[in-house]
């Protein structure tokens, strides 16, 4: 989408502190960026199926979910509105909220700061 961008863990890049680094990757489909935070808005989670499978068969990591969002300055909204999410390809086909397993799929703002990733829906 156009003025989008795609963000996804960096599967081999984590700083000495255990802090995730995440890849920015840009409408074009270059990464433009690392960072280890970022905020998001209008945002669609997406997990693709094949490569999904080919991490089940392979027991091996690749690239296959990311957050596509508009990329904001800045944090917008109250921790108490947040939910906490995740994903795991071995436990969920998509990203859920860790409190309670449910799948989710878009989120209004999604905040990533090193390990954890917050989305107000």
């Amino acid at each position: 989408m156009k003025n989008h961008v795609q963000v996804y863990r960096n599967i081999n890049k984590t700083l000495p502190t255990g802090v995730h680094v995440y890849s920015v990757r840009g409408d074009d489909g270059l990464v433009k960026k690392h960072v280890e935070s970022i905020y998001l808005k209008d945002c669609k989670l997406r997990v693709g199926e094949k490569g999904r499978a080919r991490v089940l068969a392979e027991k091996r990591k690749n690239v296959h979910a990311y957050i596509q969002g508009k990329e904001t300055e800045g944090w917008m909204g109250q921790w108490a509105a947040s939910v906490e999410i995740t994903y795991n390809p071995y436990k969920y086909d998509s990203f859920v909220v860790m409190e309670t397993g449910e799948p989710i799929h878009e989120a209004h703002t999604v905040m990533i700061v090193g390990k954890r990733i917050h989305a107000w829906l």
